[in-house]
């Protein structure tokens, strides 16, 4: 099993970029929000809010991270595991940039949009699929990986805290 996985320091770049994608969105659909809440909710419940949008948030970034790691250990170590910053990197890039779009235009077009869920869904997945496995092979984009990588992953300083003081204010409001 420890042969088949990266190793945490090729890992953790891939969280950062996976992170600042989802944090990201979530704090773009959060202040977009923001301004009809301060309306008819009180500071405590808009805390209340934004607590559980950051703790989905780090749910979610810790799935797609653990799927990312399920590919690398179900697929040959050298298509995954020896280059798993980049390829991770660009899948995580891809696969949530098309969820993105995707929902912006759902919010922009309405119900008329999904009827192109299936033909949409498919070519995202063979364009994160194609770029994923491009994104191991040419060294510019090994290089813009760990590149980009590196520079979100100052986000984790802020986003993990952030994200743990929330759970705990998820956890105690579930249990009390």
């Amino acid at each position: 099993m420890k042969k088949r996985l990266p190793a945490f320091g090729a890992i953790l770049p891939v969280f950062a970029v996976i992170a600042f994608l989802v944090y990201g969105w979530t704090l773009i659909v959060f202040l977009w929000k923001l301004p009809s809440w301060i309306l008819f909710l009180t500071l405590g419940e808009i805390i209340v809010i934004f607590a559980y949008s950051m703790t989905a948030a780090l749910l979610e970034s810790l799935a797609i991270t653990g799927i990312l790691l399920l590919v690398s250990i179900i697929l040959p170590a050298a298509w995954m595991r020896d280059v798993f910053v980049a390829r991770g990197a660009f899948a995580a890039l891809t696969g949530l940039g098309a969820i993105m779009l995707y929902m912006y235009r759902y919010a922009v077009i309405g119900y008329d949009f999904i009827a192109e869920l299936i033909p949409y869904s498919l070519a995202a997945l063979g364009l994160t699929v194609l770029v994923t496995f491009a994104a191991g092979r040419a060294r510019f984009l090994i290089q813009s990986a760990a590149w980009f990588s590196d520079l979100v992953s100052i986000f984790l300083f802020l986003f993990v805290p952030v994200s743990l003081i929330s759970f705990g204010v998820v956890l105690l409001r579930n249990l009390f």
